[in-house]
């Protein structure tokens, strides 16, 4: 190719926000690796929703999305590459499990109501979980322990 053939074809310019949008995911994924990971996550299970934050604060995400988001979290909790990427994983699918319950009365998870309020509090306790994250469990924490008897003992009278 001569010079005037490179000057005459030119690519289509970048639009600027799609640009911008990807230079802020790799600058976020330099300066916080561990959410970055959980925010890939759901991405990919959610591409409407490109964050961790978003897939999980979102009332109307389906219940099949935050169930496959756990999983994956939960993946990255036993597989992550640092310590906190699986700390964060770990956090993340408990967030999901709230998530759950709180916006769709679904449990999610195995745990009896007192391992889920433990975990619960591990997750609003963490100041690496985002502040809209931790919102939201502490709201899915006040609906698991209400007023009343907890779920736990309305299944199971005898306890």
């Amino acid at each position: 190719m001569n010079g005037d053939t490179d000057r005459n074809h030119r690519p289509e310019p970048l639009d600027d926000e799609s640009l911008r949008d990807t230079l802020a995911w790799v600058l976020r994924a330099f300066d916080q690796p561990a959410i970055s990971a959980g925010d890939w996550i759901a991405h990919e299970v959610d591409p409407s929703r490109p964050s961790a934050v978003a897939l999980l604060t979102d009332p109307t995400t389906p219940v099949s999305r935050i169930r496959r988001a756990r999983v994956l979290w939960a993946a990255l909790r036993a597989e992550g590459e640092t310590t906190g990427e699986r700390t964060m994983g770990s956090r993340l699918a408990v967030a999901a499990t709230a998530s759950a319950f709180l916006f769709h009365g679904e449990r999610i998870s195995n745990h009896d109501d007192e391992a889920l309020l433990r975990a619960l509090r591990s997750v609003t306790a963490d100041d690496s979980v985002p502040a809209e994250v931790r919102t939201m469990v502490r709201m899915a924490e006040l609906k698991l322990s209400g007023p009343g008897p907890t779920r736990d003992a309305a299944r199971h009278p005898s306890r």
